[in-house]
């Protein structure tokens, strides 16, 4: 029985360029997608970070703020965020924090550390060593709700002053107001150049 050579060339094309697809809009995206609002790239020393109500609107309620290459002017400073519901500096909301740490090397050494403040601190002692910095993410939940008190958790890996650490905690956010303003910063000095930190809204996090 012959067989028959099957001519490919006849065949129809489905391939299709990203070209014609072209970028998947958010509104296409299924729930649970991550969607960047904003992404902050920093030439110069900077005193703070800031996602104003510009990028931090009812479209979302969970955000998620991530930095890569975070360094403080000043040795031995902490990270924190700041968090307001009057999108600006002037009304700064009381969060009570919590993380613990891990060293990264072979001596162990781990701990709890807790405070309160008009910020979030989320790592302690941070060093400004040239090539090092620090690296987080930091999860809001619930920021349009305007009946309860608002929660995060964060992660922070980075050069303490001394050696590497790692932290991981959480935050309550005292207020029943929403949230519409977060900013990243050190304590005591700037953030030098080259941080680079993004913030994402969580689509379909705004279900009733």
């Amino acid at each position: 029985m012959a067989l028959t050579k099957l001519n490919t060339r006849s065949l129809p094309d489905n391939s299709i360029t990203a070209a014609k697809v072209g970028t998947l809009g958010a509104g296409n995206m299924p729930n649970g997608s991550w969607v960047m609002l904003h992404s902050i790239a920093q030439g110069v020393e900077t005193g703070q970070i800031v996602f104003d109500n510009t990028y931090i609107t009812t479209a979302y309620d969970d955000y998620v703020m991530i930095g890569k290459e975070c360094t403080p002017t000043v040795d031995n400073d902490e990270a924190v965020i700041r968090v307001s519901t009057a999108n600006s500096a002037g009304s700064l909301v009381t969060c009570g924090h919590a993380r613990s740490y891990l060293r990264l090397n072979a001596n162990p050494a781990q701990g709890a550390e807790a405070g309160s403040g008009t910020h979030v601190q989320i790592a302690t002692d941070l060093g400004n060593d040239a090539n090092r910095g620090g690296y987080f993410t930091a999860w809001f939940y619930g920021l349009n709700n305007t009946t309860n008190y608002k929660y995060m958790n964060f992660t922070y890996t980075g050069k303490h002053s001394a050696d590497e650490y790692t932290w991981r905690g959480g935050s309550s956010i005292a207020t029943t107001s929403a949230v519409n303003w977060l900013a990243f910063k050190f304590n005591a000095g700037n953030v030098k150049a080259g941080a680079r930190v993004a913030l994402y809204g969580i689509k379909g996090s705004n279900h009733s």
